[in-house]
């Protein structure tokens, strides 16, 4: 994407503009009544703020996204979730496993009896790691994007330091 240096000596992307703030701002945005810049297709909702065209009011007077639905325990959910057999409303795609628990789209039950995410892989070490995750020097498996620091330890993107720690315990892949 096409780039120009501004006049506040940082790079911006081509068709950006300065507002009467003094900032730039992506090409499109504009000025709302509250002085603030807002993404093109925005809306100034019944409750005096900003919102996405693809949002709408609902009975409990929040905005949520217009392909929501309100369930029978009366909170809104995403399209394409469904009420499973445990009375709760789970993400389109979900699956209730042997466990009895209902585990995301793409999990799978390993040798260990366990659900684990998509695209993970049992390592030498007998566990299941995330896709990405691999083999140190020190022996042990770190998610992708870690790197070896100056004091010779690995320093791990928390997120997925979490997600892998996860996988490894099953924690309701």
């Amino acid at each position: 994407m096409a780039k120009f240096l501004g006049i506040d000596g940082e790079y911006h992307t081509v068709g950006s503009f300065i507002g009467v703030d003094g900032k730039y701002h992506p090409k499109g945005s504009f000025l709302g009544v509250d002085g603030k810049y807002h993404p093109q297709g925005y809306l100034l909702g019944a409750d005096g703020k900003y919102r996405g065209k693809n949002t709408r009011l609902g009975v409990d007077g929040l905005y949520h996204s217009s392909d929501s639905f309100r369930g029978v325990d009366g909170e809104y959910h995403a399209q394409g979730s469904f009420r499973g057999v445990d009375g709760q409303y789970h993400p389109e795609g979900s699956f209730r496993g042997v466990d009895g628990l209902y585990h995301p789209k793409g999990c799978f039950r390993g040798v260990d009896g366990l659900y684990h995410y998509a695209g993970s892989f049992r390592g030498v070490d007998g566990l299941y790691h995330i896709e990405g995750s691999f083999r140190g020097t020190d022996g042990d498996y770190h998610p992708k994007g870690s790197f070896r620091g100056v004091n010779g330890k690995y320093v791990e993107p928390t997120g997925l330091a979490a997600k892998e720690k996860k996988n490894r315990g099953n924690i309701t892949c």
